[in-house]
């Protein structure tokens, strides 16, 4: 069974054939049970007969010449572009450009971070290199002739950063 705010809804459908059938059947058992509904449905039924009686008003002859024609001094509307008249070339060259400008947005940052990496590790390696020549100079035969070359991130200091207290990554 159908409630009856629902079929007050769908009366105008009932009247003019647009429900599925078992619609049709759930509102038309409604109206023999609603005396509400029944009513609505007999005003609605004799407003659209009223209306079918109405004479269809035809527009003026020149109305669809200002319809399809523009007015003087204006320029014809422009088409806009469906997605079937632009060529597959432009859409596959623009999918392209985007992704370039993409790739570059995202590698940027990356590129950026490895060049600051290369230049603070040749500053670490130097200054290590040095310390150790020059200790080598002060104590010629002590037992420190190996020069082991160790360098990780946490050691490099970037030339024009202040050093970190204590050596510890950020």
């Amino acid at each position: 069974m159908i409630n009856h705010h629902r079929a007050g809804h769908l009366l105008s459908s009932y009247l003019d054939g647009e429900l599925l059938p078992e619609e049709a059947t759930a509102v038309q058992g409604h109206l023999l049970e609603c005396a509400a509904c029944r009513a609505a449905f007999e005003r609605l039924r004799a407003t659209k007969g009223l209306l079918g009686e109405l004479p269809v008003a035809e527009p003026p002859v020149e109305f669809w010449s200002t319809v399809r024609e523009p007015g003087p001094g204006r320029p014809p509307a422009a088409r806009l572009p469906w997605p079937g008249s632009i060529p597959r070339r432009r859409v596959a060259w623009g999918a392209a450009a985007a992704l370039a400008v993409g790739l570059v947005l995202a590698l940027t940052p990356v590129i950026k971070g490895t060049v600051d990496r290369l230049h603070a590790a040749e500053i670490g390696v130097d200054l290590y290199v040095r310390e150790h020549a020059f200790g080598m100079s002060i104590e010629p035969l002590a037992d420190r002739g190996f020069l082991g070359v160790v360098v990780g991130d946490a050691d490099l200091v970037l030339a024009g950063e202040p050093s970190r207290a204590g050596g510890s990554p950020p």
